[in-house]
């Protein structure tokens, strides 16, 4: 992965009424999320990679975030989620491998992962107090994923 050059965003929104939220967005086709496994047919949430937009506009790198894909009632795809199976793989082709692109999908604040980081309910944005190592933990999760 070229985390660099990452272009899906997670924008904070003071709009709501449940202390903010965030719009992910991927704004292109080289920011569409390729190859995660269950993604095509069957999961309901995907853990997102995407660049913090925090309430004063500022990027603050690569966070996690938890957003929800398909309605837990019937299946059907939530509002902005776009997603699909990549088709036949050389070898492994029972996993439904697939693709995802979110158009301003909006989730709720505390569906970022806050364990080294926290955004309050006004988007402004604090570390938290933890060992050198301990910040070195959160990119583990883009390997795990």
């Amino acid at each position: 992965s070229n985390i660099r050059a990452l272009e899906t965003t997670a924008t904070f929104s003071p709009d709501s009424t449940n202390g903010g939220s965030w719009i992910i967005n991927s704004p292109s086709l080289t920011s569409y999320k390729f190859w995660p496994g269950t993604l095509g047919r069957t999961a309901n949430h995907a853990m997102v990679i995407a660049n913090l937009i925090d309430g004063q506009g500022i990027n603050r790198g690569i966070h996690n975030f938890l957003v929800p894909i398909r309605s837990m009632k019937d299946h059907k795809f939530l509002p902005g989620v776009t997603t699909g199976d990549v088709g036949p793989k050389i070898g492994y082709n029972l996993m439904d491998n697939g693709f995802a692109k979110f158009d301003k999908v909006e989730i709720p604040r505390r569906n970022m992962l806050m364990r080294f980081v926290s955004v309050d309910e006004q988007g402004i944005y604090k570390k938290k107090s933890v060992s050198d190592a301990s910040t070195k933990v959160a990119y583990i999760t883009m390997m795990q994923v």
